[in-house]
């Protein structure tokens, strides 16, 4: 019987893979998720023989996850769930990973657990897949046009760090420096479409892709830290459940 981890950031998602699993005698769930962390982390201490990871997360995607997965002795088979359409799809099959297209089918998880005596991948296989993926189907996200002082310069969204309220400006925090630009939070908010962007306090909006730890501060909150900066964010009262969520705290 082969032991299995989840790791989903969708619970239905999870509870569906877990109803049709706990129908084969060939699977035994040890361990569950919601997000790329989590994955790496039950990894390690769990040992898993299979890890079906979803590909699109908050904070650290799958495929991130798995390429640290990848490196641990003795790693899991992974197969990636995903939504991708079926030509992107062509680069899991070339590459020759393991994939669930969502939504699941009964007969197509059958077939993936009957395969799943296949290696994990390797760095070699992944890093050729995130480049193909990258190819074939990679959301774009208008980038932002900055001020600093008489140039303008654009930055892509991915880039930014965190958005800081100052007063009637709005302070940029990017891999490129600090930039602060005279307009209200609310309308530099708005601008921040990618996914990735979490509105954690009334002044602050952070790229979860670059939290690098949190500290616990006083009666239960939390303090982020970001890549690079020594500054700590804090997490609003009304927003730690959501915040708890997103992490599995």
């Amino acid at each position: 019987m082969k032991r299995i981890v989840l790791v989903d950031d969708e619970a239905p998602a999870r509870d569906e893979l877990r109803y049709l699993l706990n129908r084969s005698v060939r699977a035994e769930i040890i361990g569950e998720g919601s997000n790329g962390f989590e994955a790496v982390a039950l990894c390690r201490r769990l040992r898993p023989d299979i890890l079906f990871l979803d590909i699109q997360m908050p904070g650290k995607n799958g495929l991130e996850a798995a390429r640290e997965i990848a490196e641990l002795e003795n790693p899991p088979v992974i197969i990636f769930q995903t939504a991708y359409d079926e030509y992107a799809l062509e680069a899991f099959e070339v590459h020759a990973m393991d994939y669930l297209l969502k939504p699941l089918s009964p007969a197509r998880l059958e077939e993936t657990l009957r395969r799943a005596e296949r290696k994990s991948p390797t760095m070699e296989q992944l890093e050729a897949l995130l480049n193909d993926l990258s190819r074939k189907e990679k959301p774009t996200y208008p980038s932002l046009a900055l001020f600093s002082g008489d140039r303008i310069i654009p930055i892509r969204q991915e880039e930014i760090l965190f958005a800081e309220a100052r007063g009637k400006e709005v302070r940029l925090a990017t891999k490129r420096g600090d930039f602060f630009q005279n307009k209200p939070f609310r309308q530099m908010e708005d601008q921040l479409s990618h996914p990735d962007f979490f509105r954690c306090h009334r002044s602050y909006a952070v790229n979860l892709t670059y939290v690098e730890q949190v500290d616990l501060g006083v009666n239960n909150t939390y303090l982020i830290k970001m890549y690079g900066r020594e500054e700590r964010i804090p997490v609003s009262r009304g927003k730690i459940g959501e915040f708890r969520e997103i992490f599995h705290i």
